[in-house]
């Protein structure tokens, strides 16, 4: 393309402006580059898929993607996700009866972690343990796919059963939480508790997960001794707990674990009414004291609880029955008590542990003969 000298000048004449006009007109005459192709918009590979068998089926966790192959933001808000399952070494095949699932990409403005379910048939669900292996495909909003993700893996065969019996109560150290043991089958007790008090909203509050593995997942009931104690529980917080049986199994080079369907959740709120334990060793000695009354002293042994206040020190007279009146007012700190007597005769000690609340524990008892000064 030539430039006529005469506009040219004109052209200088006009000013800068109309100069890089004529820069942009001239250079809309260079050929375009070669076209790009349309985007499939094909959902890319889920993240953080796994397979867990749970009682007779197999549970399948993903990430959906949020773009797609090309690396593009995927295009349409939702997706649809079906399965294929495959058994020891053979093909993987979709599950007659089982539909694909359509999922929203995001979940309260997050990536969605989607769920799909295989209810296992009979011959899968019992009989000898297998290895089974699932993948997931993902479809667009027009049906397209860009096929199935890698293989992750499960166990078919027998599951562990339910834990049956469960049960919670009270105590000084925390809840005890019980259930029918079961010995042999190689499986361990995992025990969940799930906070059920909403907590106050506070944006500098760290956040903390409202469920919890008593017994590092299993490893403190590895013998089955039927029962945890939850020692974390806090006074007055509503509990969930639930219980489930846990084994795991060599197959093909590989550590898959079965677990059972969850055990009948148990409801309990811990509440402070449980006493200390009670002292033990009383011992008195009647003397004369240095008014010429009689006294006693008393010493036993110690009780460790965290939360102790002290001791109570009631004494009885001749073959009154009970603990009769108390003699301290505030809780005796130490081990001891020195008690001046009104006179002589038979006398009946009893001390008691309490705690800041108030819980007064069982008494231990012993009896002083005092005679005349």
């Amino acid at each position: 393309m030539m430039l006529d000298v005469r506009r040219w000048v004109g052209l200088r004449e006009v000013g800068g402006a109309g100069l890089a006009l004529a820069v942009v007109a001239m250079s809309g005459c260079a050929s375009p580059g070669p076209p790009r192709s349309p985007t499939l918009n094909l959902p890319g590979a889920v993240t953080k898929l796994t397979a867990m068998r749970r009682g007779a089926a197999v549970e399948l966790e993903f990430v959906l993607p949020q773009r797609n192959t090309d690396r593009l933001p995927l295009k349409g808000d939702r997706v649809t996700a079906s399965f294929c399952r495959a058994v020891d070494a053979g093909k993987c095949v979709a599950v007659a009866g089982v539909k694909p699932v359509e999922f929203a990409l995001l979940t309260n403005g997050q990536p969605t972690v989607a769920e799909l379910k295989d209810e296992l048939p009979v011959e899968l669900s019992g009989g000898a343990a297998r290895v089974l292996a699932y993948r997931v495909e993902l479809f667009n909003v027009a049906g397209k796919t860009a096929g199935f993700s890698d293989p992750v893996y499960a166990a078919a065969g027998v599951a562990p059963a339910a834990v049956e019996g469960l049960a919670a109560r009270g105590s000084r150290l925390g809840v005890v939480v019980s259930w029918k043991p079961v010995a042999g089958d190689g499986s361990v007790v995992a025990l969940r508790r799930e906070e059920l008090a909403p907590k106050p909203v506070d944006a500098k509050a760290k956040k903390t997960d409202s469920v919890v593995w008593l017994g590092a997942e299993g490893e403190a009931a590895k013998n089955d001794v039927g029962m945890v104690l939850d020692t974390s529980a806090v006074e007055g917080e509503p509990y969930r707990y639930m219980a489930e049986r846990r084994k795991t199994v060599q197959l093909g080079g590989r550590t898959l674990e079965m677990r059972s369907e969850a055990s009948v959740a148990v409801v309990y709120v811990l509440h402070d009414v449980y006493p200390p334990p009670a002292p033990t060793d009383l011992s008195g000695a009647a003397f004369a004291d240095a008014s010429g009354g009689t006294a006693v002293d008393l010493i036993w042994q110690p009780v460790v609880d965290a939360g102790l206040s002290g001791y109570n020190v009631y004494r009885a007279a001749g073959e009154d029955t009970g603990r009769g009146k108390k003699l301290n007012g505030e809780a005796v700190r130490l081990p001891a008590f020195h008690d001046v007597l009104p006179g002589a005769g038979r006398y009946r000690y009893s001390v008691t542990a309490v705690d800041a609340k108030g819980n007064e524990s069982g008494a231990v008892e012993t009896v002083v003969e005092a005679g005349k000064p």
